[in-house]
């Protein structure tokens, strides 16, 4: 079974299995700065926890583009947000959908960056849709250590879906021309901060 697969068979019921918190989130948000009117690429959307926190930081000029592998997650995302014009859902697979290069203010990865497999390469794809002086973010409203031990226990499908130290997210933002401008690392959140060169 994939992860798609998994997050399919998930998308109906997570919302009620799985809880963000909202000072946390801020807080995060509070750190990226994402300035009104912003392009937005919200990177494995999931049912969308973070559109409304992203609506309300950017505005309603702004353009959010939530994107999920996993089809049902897109679905109940699109049921929960339809009254938000300024937000597009795609389904599919972020590193292989077209996007335009040089196009977003800020990408964002929130709670998700772990289920990349190739996490590298994924931190260098992305990169060429950020516009110079854009953010590219991996957040979690949780450390590292229970993001890991979160997936060690929530089946064999997310079992290796490891979130790296933060010196390995250094290195994959260093060879990808970020720069990083802000990072927190504690037993409350995860957070990397880069910014294109």
């Amino acid at each position: 079974m994939r992860n798609r697969d998994y997050f399919n068979a998930m998308a109906e019921q997570w919302d009620s299995m799985v809880a963000h918190d909202a000072e946390k989130i801020t807080a995060i948000l509070a750190l990226v700065k994402i300035p009104a009117g912003s392009r937005i690429l919200d990177v494995g959307t999931g049912t969308g926890v973070m559109i409304p926190y992203l609506c309300g930081c950017a505005g309603p000029e702004s353009e959010i583009t939530a994107v999920d592998e996993a089809e049902k997650m897109i679905a109940v995302a699109k049921k929960k947000y339809s009254c938000c014009p300024n937000v597009r859902f795609i389904a599919g697979d972020v590193l292989k959908i077209p996007l335009p290069a040089a196009y977003f203010d800020c990408i964002m990865c929130y709670s998700m960056f772990p289920h990349f497999k190739d996490k590298q390469a994924a931190v260098k794809k992305l990169s060429t849709y950020l516009k110079k002086g854009g953010s590219f973010v991996i957040a979690h409203s949780q450390s590292r250590e229970a993001i890991n031990n979160l997936h060690q226990k929530a089946g064999r499908q997310v079992k290796d879906d490891r979130l790296p130290p933060l010196d390995i997210i250094r290195s994959y933002y260093h060879a990808a021309g970020l720069e990083i401008t802000g990072q927190v690392d504690d037993d409350r959140m995860f957070v990397v901060i880069g910014r294109k060169a």
